[in-house]
This record gives structure tokens, C-alpha cells and sequence, in this order.
């Protein structure tokens, strides 16, 4: 009796209708830093819930006006602070969030992904405005599917607003990790809130890699890389009749780059710098066409190490094997012009760093993709690890030390008038082209920290504005580590001293001096002192009125003095490997223990 009563109940509930646990409404794919189709998590989630469930899929994209416009520096989403610390000192330098260099690269990867979308019959709205008030414009019941972006308390913030804003309106937000990290969160073996390993290399100890320093070999029960996931074959129906959400931006203006950026909010001084630029293609098959270049000419040649002559400034020296192959490409980061030089498409998503490692894994220089990649990863999840903190003037590390912000010392180095031709050749490449490589930005940061002694957070925020691929997490990652305020210093650990920095400031130049003798980086961009004899072009405090007026250039008329005096930048064995000081840094040591 009781087994016929269970069955009675068992074919009850087999009849009862099923309530539906989705929306009504479309499924939006809110597209955000991940312009692409290929490896796209999110964009095959919405596809497959629309699918499933007989609705419309609607891709949105959202210019969000706070993340463009000039803004002191902080949180540009909470202006009033209140959400600060109580402790939080008063800001008193400002910059734009995105230049119009950035912002017009940034307009055709959007296009580029409009025009793939309209090919496989779907499309792609384009709308100006905080995604919040957008967003809430959707039909009752709209399912907005995002990839998240944890490592910006910023970007956190705006998917707060939104997910409170799609409630208001019958909606719901669903974040998804997606595939901007290398790793997927639920594979990582530890906890990135409180069990995030401190170091790169006990990051690559805690994901399985034997030495993430030297080579690609991995202990059995390594954490996975996840195989990159196609893109959707087949798109679902657009909502019948389109979307109409405030802010979209009419197809004229958006097929036109000055257009677009006028509508955006830039000036005609912007926007004519923006478009003298000449920029790489934007979108998904410029950043695969680029990477496919990159394995086809680099991914196995032995690249360079002749050309650099000194690398005692570049975190590991020497890891070429026996036949003299550098699989980890050191020397490619001495270069003006770097290695992959991928990392634009990277920061908005046209290609997937799962996708990079799956591709050259079967290359000669795998182990090089593979650890800039595994830096990337470090300081994605130190930001998430370290939350706002890695925002705050004392970083992470809570470390106080006096700082300027003195304006006409920052607009010197800002605009590359500092008197230091290496110093100003970045900056003035950087503000042309939207690019610096990894040695031009990390001795910039370093000679405005140590040497000019400015508060790190202007140099960031410079960054932030200026360059093409600019990434939250890499920006402010590399700079508190520049900074020295990455981690609290070790018991036993002496504090910074500004005096050895600034010794540390002429290894860095005297190596590019070494490695580029004759400054053919330098008359690139600093056209004044193109005249200048090959012994002066890296230290022009050294010529005396006859070599000035040979050359055509008075120091502190045609160039600036140098803002920080002479630098001495001898070099008694240019083919030597050596720091050029360290025999001063002996005799020194000996002193000491005298």
C-alpha cells in the first residue's frame, strides 16, 4: 500500500506543471572586455540559455562616460566617498580615464565585433551611457549575462549598480568568470582572498609548474590551463523590433572614428592627435592575423640575444641553454618594440590568453609566451587578492614615505621635458603611440618615483590614460611593485633609500646606454637632439659650448637641463655584463664594514 501511495505521488508530481525558473525576456549578452567570438564563454552562456529557452539574444556594448571623462583620482564611481576609508587623504591631481588614442582603437574593436556579429545574423548595440541606466531600459524580464571583472573595484562596482538596477526593472544580472584569466577561478587549489601566494614564483609553485622561471615543465597533478571553447555556430534571433535603449549611438557616428570620438565627449585637439596616430587594426582577426605573424616569424627563432649587450636591469639575465637559444626571450624586452606585442588586444578581449597559450604551446619559444602570460595571471589575481588596497598611496605593503605631487616637475615628465633622453624619448613615445615597452615603462615609473621623488599613483594614473593597453591590473600591479610598496618589507629588510634607488636609476640608464649606443631610440623621439655626437646623445650635460654649437643644440634652450643634474653614466667595459658600478658598489661595501 505505501509503495502504490509513493507511486500515486511520484506520477502527482510527474503531471503538476514545472514552473519556469528563467526570464521572459531576452538574453543580452553584455559585452565588455571580451570582444571576441572564439573562446568566449559568456557569449556561448547567452547563446545556450536563448537557445534553450525559445527567447531573443541581444548583444549590448556600453561606452560608460566615467571611465572616459577627466576624474580626480579614486573610485570614479563612488565621487562623493562614501565608501572610502576614514583615513583617505585629499587628491589633488586629475586625469582623463581613457585618451583618445585609446578610445579610437577601443571604437574598432567594437565595430569589429558588430560587423562578425551581423554575419552570423545577430548585431550588436552600441550605446553611450552608464550601463545602469542602460541596461534598465531593457524589456521586464531581460537576463543580462556579463563577464565579470573582479580585479577593478571600479568595474565591480558598475555590475553592483547594474544588477540593483535590473532588479528594480524584473531583470537579473548573471556574472560569469569568463575566460580574461588564464586559470578558471574553480580550478585554482587555493583561495585568492586569503590563501593567494605572495610571490610569482609561489604562485607557480601552488599552480603545479616545477620553475616557472626557466622552463614549462609541470608536476603530475599540475592545475589545468582549460582548452579554449569555439565560438557559437548559430546565434539566436534579435528581440522582434530591435532594442531602443537610451544612449545608442546612431550607425553614421559610430562607422566614423573622429565622429564617434566628438560624440564621446573629446576635444578637436584630441581627436586630431587621436587621428594622426597610426593604429594596429582593431578586433578578433586583427589580434589572431597578428598573433598568427608573431608564431610564424618569432615563436621559434632564436631572436636577438647578441643585440643586447648589458641586461643587468632585467629581472633574470641568462636562461639560454647550451646551443645559446633564450626560450624565455630577455632580450626582447631591451627592444623598443618588445616581443609579442599583443597586450592591446589582450586588455579588450580580442584574443583570450588561453587561446595564446593552447597556440604556441608546440613552438620553441613557448616558455617565453608562457611566463609573460603567468605574470599576467599574478597580477590579475593580486588585484583581486589585494582588492582597493593595491589603489592606496601606501600599496599594498602599507609603506609611508614623503611624496610629491609638485605640477610643473609632473608635466616634465609627463610630456617627456625632463632633460634625461632615455626618460623623455618614453614618454613622448608613449604619448604618440599609445605604447612603451616593458624596460621603457618600468625605468620611467622608476625615475619619477625614486628620482623625482612624485607620488606613484600620478605616474599610474598617466599610464591609465595614455596607453593602448592599458589593464587595470597590470598597471597598478607593476606600478606599486616599481614604487616599492607591493609588500611590506621583511624583518631584517631595510627601508627604500632614495640615494641607492638613484644609483639603481644610472645602472638603468647606463644600460641603455650600452645597449643602444649610438641612441637611435632616443633621436626617434626626441628630435632636438638628433645632431648630437653618438658620445653625447645619452648624457648632453656633458657638452661644452663648442660641441653645442656644433650640433646645433644649447642645453636649457633647444632641450631642457636635465631636471635631476648630471648623471654619471661611465661605462669602463661597454662588452662586459656587468653592472657598470659594481666595483664602486664593492668599494662601497668595504667601506661600510670598515
Amino acid at each position: 500500500i505505501a509503495a502504490m501511495a509513493d507511486k500515486r505521488d511520484l506520477i502527482a508530481v510527474e503531471e503538476r506543471p514545472l514552473k519556469r525558473s528563467h526570464l521572459a525576456g531576452p538574453v543580452v549578452w553584455w559585452v565588455r572586455n571580451d570582444l571576441r567570438l572564439e573562446d568566449n564563454p559568456v557569449a556561448r552562456l547567452a547563446v545556450g540559455e536563448a537557445f534553450a529557452d525559445g527567447r531573443a539574444c541581444a548583444p549590448v556594448f556600453v561606452f560608460d562616460p566615467r571611465f572616459i571623462d577627466v576624474s580626480p583620482y579614486g573610485r570614479v564611481t563612488d565621487p562623493d566617498f562614501k565608501k572610502s576609508i576614514k583615513t583617505r587623504r585629499p587628491i589633488s591631481f586629475s586625469a582623463r580615464k581613457t585618451c583618445a588614442l585609446r578610445a579610437r582603437f577601443w571604437l574598432q574593436c567594437v565595430r569589429a565585433l558588430q560587423k562578425d556579429l551581423a554575419s552570423q545574423g545577430s548585431g550588436l548595440t552600441v550605446c553611450l551611457g552608464k550601463p545602469e541606466e542602460v541596461l534598465s531600459s531593457l524589456p521586464s524580464g531581460s537576463e543580462v549575462m556579463c563577464q565579470a571583472e573582479p580585479v577593478s573595484i571600479e568595474q565591480t562596482d558598475v555590475e553592483d549598480f547594474v544588477e540593483e538596477a535590473l532588479k528594480k526593472s524584473g531583470g537579473a544580472l548573471r556574472r560569469e568568470w569568463g575566460a580574461m584569466s588564464l586559470y578558471q577561478r574553480g580550478d585554482l587549489p587555493f583561495r585568492i582572498k586569503d590563501q593567494m601566494p605572495g610571490s610569482y614564483s609561489g604562485l607557480g609553485t601552488a599552480l603545479g609548474w616545477k620553475d616557472i622561471w626557466t622552463n614549462t615543465e609541470q608536476w603530475e597533478g599540475a592545475t589545468p590551463v582549460r582548452a579554449p571553447v569555439a565560438a557559437p555556430a548559430k546565434f539566436p534571433d534579435l528581440p522582434a523590433g530591435g532594442l531602443t535603449l537610451p544612449g545608442a549611438i546612431p550607425e553614421a557616428v559610430l562607422a566614423d572614428d573622429a565622429a564617434a570620438l566628438r560624440h564621446l565627449g573629446y576635444s578637436a585637439e584630441e581627436i586630431a592627435h587621436a587621428m594622426k596616430a597610426q593604429l594596429p587594426a582593431g578586433g578578433e582577426s586583427a589580434a589572431r592575423a597578428h598573433f598568427q605573424t608573431w608564431l610564424a616569424e618569432k615563436a621559434d627563432s632564436d631572436g636577438g640575444r647578441a643585440k643586447m649587450a648589458a641586461s643587468w636591469d632585467l629581472p633574470v639575465s641568462e636562461t639560454a641553454d647550451k646551443d645559446g637559444h633564450d626560450a624565455l626571450q630577455w632580450a626582447n624586452l631591451s627592444q623598443p618594440d618588445g616581443w609579442c606585442n599583443i597586450s592591446h588586444y589582450l586588455a579588450v578581449g580580442c584574443i583570450s590568453a588561453r587561446e595564446m597559450f593552447s597556440r604556441a604551446s608546440e613552438h620553441k619559444n613557448f616558455t617565453g609566451v608562457a611566463h609573460r602570460l603567468m605574470w599576467r595571471e599574478f597580477h590579475r589575481l593580486n588585484a583581486i587578492h589585494w582588492h582597493r588596497r593595491i589603489a592606496w598611496l601606501q600599496g599594498p605593503g602599507r609603506v609611508e614615505r614623503p611624496w610629491t605631487t609638485d605640477p610643473v616637475i609632473v608635466a616634465a615628465w609627463k610630456q617627456g621635458k625632463t632633460g634625461v633622453p632615455y626618460i623623455d624619448a618614453c614618454m613622448r613615445e608613449l604619448h604618440e603611440t599609445g605604447w612603451l615597452a616593458y624596460k621603457g615603462r618600468k625605468t620611467a615609473g622608476f625615475f619619477l618615483v625614486f628620482d623625482l621623488g612624485v607620488d606613484w599613483r600620478v605616474g599610474a594614473f598617466h599610464y591609465e590614460d595614455e596607453l593602448l593597453d592599458y589593464d587595470f591590473a597590470m598597471n597598478y600591479g607593476n606600478w606599486v611593485t616599481v614604487a616599492k610598496v607591493d609588500k611590506p618589507r621583511n624583518w631584517g629588510e631595510s627601508e627604500v633609500n632614495p640615494e641607492e634607488k638613484h644609483d639603481e636609476m644610472r645602472w638603468k640608464l647606463s644600460a641603455e646606454k650600452t645597449n643602444d649606443p649610438t641612441g637611435a631610440y632616443i633621436r626617434k623621439w626626441v628630435p632636438e637632439l638628433r645632431s648630437v655626437e653618438d658620445r653625447f646623445i645619452h648624457t648632453p650635460w656633458g657638452m661644452k659650448e663648442e660641441d653645442m654649437a656644433t650640433c646645433g643644440c644649447t642645453i636649457g634652450k633647444d632641450y631642457p637641463a636635465s631636471i635631476v643634474g648630471a648623471l654619471d653614466l661611465n661605462i669602463s667595459n661597454p662588452s662586459s655584463d656587468a653592472h657598470p658600478f659594481a666595483a664602486e658598489r664593492e668599494e662601497a661595501k668595504g667601506e661600510a664594514i670598515a
